[in-house]
């Protein structure tokens, strides 16, 4: 009986390696050179949808900044959505993220007297807390951890000006495919 269970595991396994294959090589079109496609912090949701990064070289051989990606499962199939903006809400609703950025969207237009952060978006794709901040010190990218209802929340900033946030938003998704919101520095989350 346990041959069998672990028979019917690696079966399951390798039927879901073949799935995000197919995905990958559906997610990989939407680059320049597809063979070179890298992919980063792929996880499925519980309906078997799969999100994460990815990236892949120019045709001058140097590599682009990474980019988010889901393929939602419905009825065996998979819709790709890709985020070039590094806003797409939709993505955000099934890969983690989505309240975080409604709400740095409501409050969008408040002044930010104390300045811009740029907050790691929570979920999955997060990993380990010490992983995470040991990446960005890695990269020379300062960073800080708060705790929020006992959960940490890792943050970039304050920065002085919105434009200064959003630059390393786009800097630390572009090197480490980490997806974040810009907010501003102080308010209620």
């Amino acid at each position: 009986m346990r041959n069998l269970a672990v028979v019917m595991a690696v079966l399951a396994l390798a039927g879901c390696n073949n799935e995000v294959d197919g995905v990958h090589k559906k997610v990989a079109e939407h680059l320049s050179n597809p063979k070179t496609a890298k992919f980063a912090n792929v996880r499925f949701d519980n309906q078997g949808s799969i999100c994460g990064q990815f990236r892949g070289k120019d045709d001058a051989g140097v590599f682009e900044a990474y980019r988010s990606y889901v393929a939602i499962k419905r009825d065996g199939q998979y819709e790709i959505i890709i985020d070039d903006t590094g806003n797409n809400l939709r993505i955000r609703e099934v890969c983690g993220g989505a309240d975080l950025q409604r709400r740095a969207e409501a409050v969008a237009d408040q002044p930010a007297p104390q300045g811009w952060d740029v907050e790691v978006v929570q979920g999955p794709n997060m990993g380990a807390l010490s992983d995470m901040t040991a990446r960005l010190i890695e990269k020379g990218i300062p960073s800080s951890v708060e705790y929020r209802d006992g959960k940490p929340v890792v943050l970039m900033g304050p920065f002085a000006t919105k434009a200064e946030a959003e630059a390393r938003k786009a800097d630390v998704m572009a090197r480490q495919g980490t997806d974040s919101v810009v907010i501003q520095h102080g308010v209620q989350r």
